[in-house]
């Protein structure tokens, strides 16, 4: 709820019982991910800002990214199944950057550990998806196959956006998220790129048969999404500043990935932990020296 002084005043919420409740309160802090955050904004309008919260410049949504991951699979003659941790084990950042004549990469990591229900997506090209010779792959390399892959650092888009659905509302009459728009047509070559040094991994490891995974040029933002409120000191060309603090309402902070202008080529969760951390500090010093009003 912000006033017409362009303050945050506080926060409309549904309870438990679908009762609409009211909190005041002095600074309100947004850390709803890169598509809530920004619905959120964009549901939030007022006299002062009739495109929602912090939108006067139209960038509320705008520039939405995840990771066009990329990568490999290989077939080996040995198990190789590695059941220690439920994450990667194996990492190498060669091709996070520097590639000739590519502006981007990413890390090449190995799979996270895949249940056997995960694993009936991973089948060579022509490979049959049902029936016995499905099974019977299942069987045999179920812990002979090894994924090396790497979450392909995306270009900002400005049509790939988060919006207001116009007449799709939630169960409280809320209009919900829609996202639209694609992936940069550079992005599809890093991919390839990076399809192509995690298959010659697997094969000077050893692998009997290789194939590549490569993305398409649909929208991302499935997973790591990231950059719909960015940050910057530009008002016309961001939505908050350095801190996170909103251009437009000095007491809205925004503390998550919707403030990334890239994503990079890494997993963001270590970035969005580092921003915590940045954003809750200067609230807490400009806070008790009364710079936030």
């Amino acid at each position: 709820m912000v006033d017409d002084g362009g303050f945050a005043r506080g926060v409309r919420y549904f309870d438990g019982d679908d009762r609409a409740q009211y909190q005041t309160c002095d600074l309100v802090v947004l850390s709803g991910g890169a598509v809530e955050t920004a619905r959120l904004l964009l549901n939030s309008k007022s006299h002062l800002f009739p495109a929602g919260a912090g939108n006067r410049f139209d960038w509320v949504g705008r520039n939405l990214q995840g990771h066009a991951y990329s990568g490999a699979w290989g077939e080996f003659a040995d198990e190789t199944f590695d059941d220690v941790g439920s994450g990667a084990t194996v990492a190498i950042s060669d091709y996070s950057h520097g590639n000739a004549g590519l502006r981007g990469g990413a890390v090449l990591c190995n799979e996270f550990i895949r249940p056997p229900y995960l694993f009936t997506g991973v089948r060579p090209p022509g490979s049959a998806r049902w029936g016995k010779e499905h099974k019977d792959y299942q069987r045999r390399f179920f812990k002979r196959t090894v994924t090396v892959q790497g979450p392909v650092q995306e270009m900002p888009m400005f049509e790939a956006r988060v919006q207001a659905d116009p007449s799709v509302r939630d169960h409280w009459g809320i209009p919900v998220a829609r996202l639209s728009g694609h992936r940069h047509p550079h992005d599809l070559e890093i991919g390839r790129f990076i399809s192509a040094q995690a298959e010659r991994w697997l094969r000077e490891a050893g692998a009997l048969r290789t194939w590549r995974s490569v993305p398409g040029p649909g929208l991302s933002g499935g997973q790591h999404q990231a950059g719909t409120c960015r940050m910057g000191d530009d008002p016309r060309t961001s939505v908050a500043n350095k801190f996170g603090q909103v251009h437009d309402i000095d007491n809205l902070f925004i503390s998550d990935a919707s403030l990334h202008v890239t994503n990079g080529g890494f997993n963001p969760v270590l970035t969005i932990m580092a921003l915590g951390f940045w954003v809750g500090s200067y609230i807490g010093t400009a806070f008790k020296a009364g710079r936030i009003k």
